[in-house]
């Protein structure tokens, strides 16, 4: 499922929101979007051509006949061009004139000529968003096939407070990534349900002390992210992480590894099902027998610790994979230490990967090093192997696939590309 840039042509019509669209393009240029501006006439009354070829690298278009473009029937080629279309601020006109097939200036022509999917992000009065009028025009466009995203609940321009208010940027971006990966008829993770847990767990002495680990939930996060962009309904199991839940995902917020274990026993046990479960947590190793139910003082806290009897925390993957195996894909990680020259440690790791994968009879499970810089817990960009049963399907094959995910790189283009290379291999019969 290799995906190149996506190709986002932006309509921006004639509202006040419209003086939000050079914060949208280069919300758009960060997801790494190619983007294309078109505005309606009255849209230049509150944002310049300037700022907005500014932040898109491209000359924006306004006119419907421009001589330099239509050699090549320009209006056409825009409507040609893109892989999803975005229309913020949508105003009540332009949806008017959208929904009855209207085509009088290039806004309104390229709607009606484009077979790209389009999103609508309204942007108007209170009272003209409810008016009869447009409530018609706005089941008329999704009869057609649009998408929308808001408006918000707030306070507008004219004074009003209500719905209206065009939604913010991020979730605009967060819906048009969506919207065009569910779209693709190639895509494997549109309409899975997936399950990620993430961050460290931990193990109390008394309530208010604890054994943890240095994750940070930063690679569970971002997978979270990745496949809700990709489609799919995410919901995240998350230990003690003060990192904000992504857009669209729905988060269950634990503490220790038993807690975690319910959270994703529930999900799994539900009846809608899990189609995918990635266990990226570090789960911590340890229980203590006979933790204290009330503070302990300092010499309390040395003397427990000394006298502490320790057993083996449960095994998250293992105990969900031998329950739910048979109908749920799983992916775990092993963060692994491994010293020596680059082949060696490359040797090691995979065969660490290789040795935990059985033991745990997951379906996949990423590898990388820890204890250097660049890759692992509290860093920024990751590095690893991807290693697949092979016949995936039923998690049967005695084969292991070894992908290497090359030089570190960013945590989410990490996810992102792990779930390209598990959809094309989890699923490659579906």
């Amino acid at each position: 499922m290799s995906e190149s840039r996506a190709r986002v042509l932006l309509i921006v019509s004639g509202g006040i929101a419209a003086y939000k669209a050079p914060a949208l393009v280069r919300a758009l240029v960060k997801a790494d979007c190619e983007v294309q501006v078109v505005t309606t006439a009255a849209a230049l009354a509150f944002v310049t051509e300037l700022s907005l070829t500014t932040v898109s690298g491209r000359p924006v278009r306004t006119a419907l006949l421009d001589a330099s473009a239509e050699g090549t029937v320009g209006h056409i080629a825009l409507a040609d061009w893109p892989d999803i279309i975005i229309v913020a601020p949508a105003t009540a006109d332009l949806m008017a004139r959208a929904a009855h097939g209207r085509a009088n200036d290039l806004a309104s022509c390229v709607l009606l000529a484009t077979q790209a999917p389009v999103l609508w992000a309204p942007a108007m009065n209170t009272n003209m968003w409810r008016h009869p009028a447009t409530r018609a025009n706005l089941e008329r466009l999704r009869a057609f096939g649009a998408s929308f995203v808001g408006p918000d609940r707030g306070d507008l321009a004219c004074g009003w407070i209500g719905e209206g208010r065009m939604i913010d940027p991020e979730h605009i971006v967060d819906a048009a990534l969506r919207l065009r990966a569910s779209a693709r008829p190639d895509n494997p993770w549109a309409g899975r349900r997936v399950l990620v847990s993430a961050g460290p767990t931990r193990t109390y002495l008394d309530p208010v002390r604890f054994i943890t680990n240095a994750s940070t939930g930063s690679m569970g996060f971002a997978i979270a992210a990745a496949a809700h962009q990709l489609g799919a309904d995410v919901t995240l199991v998350a230990g003690p992480v003060d990192r904000p839940t992504p857009l669209g995902v729905a988060r269950i917020d634990v503490s220790t590894a038993g807690e975690m274990l319910e959270a994703m026993e529930r999900a799994l046990a539900s009846e809608a099902g899990v189609d995918f479960v990635a266990m990226v947590a570090a789960v911590g190793d340890l229980e203590v027998e006979g933790a204290s139910a009330g503070k302990l003082g300092k010499r309390d806290l040395i003397d427990a610790l000394a006298s502490a009897r320790w057993r083996t925390a449960v095994d998250i993957l293992k105990t969900l994979v031998s329950r739910h195996g048979q109908h749920t894909r799983f992916l775990g990680f092993a963060a692994q230490t491994a010293e020596g020259e680059a082949d060696a440690v490359e040797r090691e790791l995979l065969r660490l990967g290789a040795a935990k994968l059985a033991a745990k009879g997951a379906h996949a499970l990423f590898v990388n090093r820890v204890g250097v810089p660049g890759v692992g817990f509290s860093s920024a960009t990751n590095a690893g192997h991807l290693l697949v049963r092979g016949d995936a399907s039923d998690g049967d094959g005695d084969a292991i696939e070894v992908i290497g995910s090359g030089p570190p790189i960013g945590k989410p283009a990490l996810a992102r590309w792990m779930l390209e290379q598990l959809g094309a291999r989890l699923w490659r019969d579906a």
